[in-house]
């Protein structure tokens, strides 16, 4: 079955479906969408604080971990 087999067929079942199931696939996308947010605004900040020389070298880093313990 390929894949928009596979959507047609949740399509017509989707009204058999019991409520708490219905919720747990609504929470699992939802927080796939929180997720994918989350990792998108990190990777803009990342780019930003690259773009402005906000970066640690290696050993900078090593330091800083390494004080931590």
């Amino acid at each position: 079955m390929n894949l928009i087999e596979k959507r047609e067929f949740i399509r017509r079942h989707l009204h058999q479906i019991d409520d708490s199931l219905i919720n747990e696939f609504y929470e699992m996308l939802r927080k796939e969408d929180v997720l994918k947010a989350k990792l998108i605004s990190r990777a803009q900040k990342s780019e930003k604080d690259i773009k402005s020389m906000k970066v640690f070298s290696r050993s900078e880093i090593e330091q800083k971990t390494n004080r931590a313990i």
